[in-house]
């Protein structure tokens, strides 16, 4: 009996964690990784090196602060400010 609701524990605990993972995306900062794509990114929207320079200091302080949803929101509000409408929706679709 013990052994079965331990198993159970265990089958709801995963499906949770999966399940809680399964929309995440941390694009733009969370990884090394992450970062190469941003760069790769940053070269397809044809950034005037302002933009550039804005786009990383905005980057660093989303990766200070964990890469969490906020900081992610606050990512792409001040990227808005900085970028055509064009390259604002280019980097909402790769990020």
């Amino acid at each position: 009996m013990i052994k079965i609701a331990t198993l159970s524990l265990l089958a709801a605990l995963s499906v949770t964690a999966s399940s809680a993972f399964a929309g995440e995306k941390k694009a733009c900062c969370a990884t090394q990784a992450g970062k190469m794509e941003c760069s790769q990114i940053y070269a397809k929207l044809n950034l005037t090196p302002e933009q550039k320079t804005k786009l990383d200091t905005f980057q660093a302080r989303c990766e200070k602060d964990g890469c969490t949803a906020d900081s992610m929101k606050k990512f792409f509000h001040e990227a808005k400010g900085v970028l055509s409408s064009k390259q604002y929706t280019q980097l909402k679709a790769e990020c």
